[in-house]
């Protein structure tokens, strides 16, 4: 019999001790660096990671519920059933009618999952089907967001300094504030008795504050942009002076560009208008800030809006996002008329809920347009005034009139007049009836817009959006009265790297800063939300628009404007469908010119 071996209590603290001490295995430390790795991966990948996410959560869900026992295993399905609803809930607000229907399908099919593995248990064949049955769900989710977030975290890391090579004198911490003491604010300089403050960087450069001399006022400042690029040695289009609202006329925001972002295309992802606000995103300023297109003021009603610059300048590339967010939305019918004779928006023949390629075309959506307003007149009246709120039930109507100028200006051998005149009416009344008119052109001067101040003027009060030029005083005929820091004209036509500056201007209702338009390759690949105009009180038949031309319209040189026989068919076609036989009535209806109304009545 072996008799088992006594330990000293000694030796028996001491074997205690070392195997408290043994070590452990080793681990990865959790270091700064690597959690902002992780969180830099989790934000650039986020959209591509939902969908494990909502799977995982589902598969979690059937997991708890099948481990406990009846009643207890209906809290976690009704926790999942509740979290699907209000995931649906929340998508239904803002969203498109197709992303709402996708919603409706995720959200159903999670909630029917959640119910399977409770009863069925959470590891067997039930859970691989889920598994595959979410991944095939999740691929219209992984197609739109095919492309990860722009990386731009070492950039932000480490903000591109300064060219200056100039040293720090002692007592100055940051050789800007140096350079601007020394060659802007010094007596006898640019900006004297200035002052530099709130330095902070950013991802392209920095961006401070300019308070001026009393006495002064912040224009000062924007005049001084040239010398600010001198002396921080940087090349044009890199300084941008803006007003600093409800600050002191001394004060202004200086955005001081390093390196120059606008040279990398930012491209459309998914739509992005806000019923709430009427906006979505359509450029990205130079300093990454988002400018917003706006297609209605909550409880002002529409706005209108004129989209202008040079061929090759990007109009019909800002046209396509405008357009797309349009189509999207469930709260906007957008018209499409096309001045280039259909081949300046070919893309939009199809997609549009009217295609005008033709002037004889333009005209009829434009009479639609207006007896739509006349329809919706008795609307607003009922609810006693103000303007029509875009809804589902009775959407926005913007009608976008692209190469504008070709439609409007009249020479020796057309007379557009009724469709100036038509424009003149929409853009005049058309606004709280939930209608506006957006029209891109290439000079927005008086001539390209049929001689009509007041068309160009009531444009104006809405949008403007202005892409690159050619000649200096064409700038001026968009100005909305803050100086620019620089003008249009001088906007290049290249990047220094050869590439175009397609889409780049100024969102001149906006910041007063750089900006380029978001870039959607193809539109056609994105889905149309099907519309219904109005509710059948404010309905009005649409035009059966013809795309084929008529024999007398194939050579424009054989009329000048629409015949006798094109003018009674119109006053007829008025007078059928209830407009008063008053020349008032039918030049409102019709868009023609009161002699002609005159001639028509005698005539029928």
């Amino acid at each position: 019999m072996t008799t088992p071996t006594k330990h000293p209590p000694a030796e028996i603290e001491r074997r205690e001790t070392e195997s408290d001490t043994a070590p452990e295995e080793p681990r990865i430390p959790v270091t700064p660096q690597v959690v902002n790795e992780l969180r830099r991966l989790l934000g650039r990948w986020r959209h591509q990671a939902m969908p494990f996410a909502a799977i995982g959560a589902t598969h979690g869900v059937g997991a708890v519920a099948a481990a406990l026992d009846p009643p207890e295993a209906l809290l976690p399905v009704a926790a999942g059933w509740t979290a699907s609803a209000g995931m649906y809930g929340y998508v239904h607000r803002k969203a498109s009618r197709w992303d709402r229907l996708y919603v409706c399908v995720a959200a159903g099919s999670s909630a029917s999952w959640q119910a399977a593995l409770a009863l069925t248990g959470a590891n067997g064949v039930t859970a691989g089907l889920m598994w595959a049955f979410g991944a095939a769900l999740s691929i219209p989710w992984w197609v739109r967001h095919a492309e990860p977030e722009p990386d731009v975290t070492a950039e932000l890391a480490a903000p591109p300094q300064p060219r200056e090579t100039l040293p720090v004198a002692p007592g100055t911490a940051d050789r800007r504030l140096k350079l601007w003491n020394e060659h802007i604010a010094a007596n006898g300089k640019p900006l004297p008795g200035s002052a530099l403050e709130g330095i902070t960087g950013f991802a392209y450069g920095w961006k401070a504050t300019v308070t001026l001399a009393i006495g002064e006022h912040w224009h000062t400042t924007l005049q001084a942009r040239k010398s600010i690029l001198s002396v921080y040695d940087l090349p044009d289009g890199r300084v941008f002076v803006e007003a600093m609202h409800g600050e002191s006329v001394r004060k202004s925001r200086l955005t001081v560009l390093t390196s120059d972002p606008l040279q990398q295309k930012n491209h459309w992802n998914e739509p992005g208008l806000d019923p709430e606000t009427g906006k979505f995103p359509l450029m990205i300023a130079a300093d990454g800030e988002p400018l917003h297109f706006k297609l209605w003021n909550p409880g002002a009603g529409a706005l209108h809006a004129l989209i202008s610059g040079v061929t090759r300048s990007g109009k019909t590339k800002v046209l396509d996002v405008v357009l797309t967010e349009a189509s999207m939305s469930d709260r906007v019918y957008p018209l499409v008329i096309d001045g280039g004779g259909g081949a300046s928006l070919p893309q939009w023949r199809e997609r549009a809920n009217l295609f005008a390629g033709t002037p004889e075309q333009a005209r009829e959506v434009l009479r639609y347009t207006l007896r739509l307003i006349e329809r919706r007149r008795p609307v607003v009246e009922r609810q006693g005034g103000g303007s029509l709120e875009p809804s589902p039930e009775m959407p926005l109507v913007p009608v976008v009139i692209d190469e504008a100028h070709k439609l409007l200006m009249s020479d020796d051998e057309t007379d557009n007049r009724d469709i100036v005149r038509m424009c003149e009416q929409i853009t005049q009344e058309g606004a709280k009836f939930g209608v506006c008119l957006i029209l891109a052109t290439q000079v927005p001067s008086v001539k390209q817009l049929g001689n009509s101040t007041a068309l160009r003027d009531q444009v104006k009060a809405g949008t403007i959006v202005g892409l690159r030029i050619t000649e200096k005083g064409s700038g001026n005929m968009i100005d909305t009265g803050d100086p620019m820091p620089e003008h249009l004209k001088d906007l290049p036509a290249e990047f220094p790297d050869g590439s175009s500056t397609h889409g780049l201007g100024y969102m001149m209702t906006s910041r007063k800063i750089r900006a380029r338009a978001l870039l959607l390759e193809n539109p056609a690949e994105q889905p149309v939300t099907p519309t219904r105009l109005d509710p059948d009180s404010a309905a009005e038949p649409a035009p059966a628009l013809n795309a084929a031309k008529k024999p007398a319209e194939t050579d424009p040189r054989r009329r000048s404007g629409p015949t006798a026989e094109d003018i009674d068919a119109t006053v007829r076609e008025a007078i059928e469908a209830g407009t008063e036989s008053t020349v008032e009535a039918l030049m409102r209806d019709t868009g023609l010119a009161m002699t002609q109304v005159r001639a028509a009545l005698k005539r029928i």
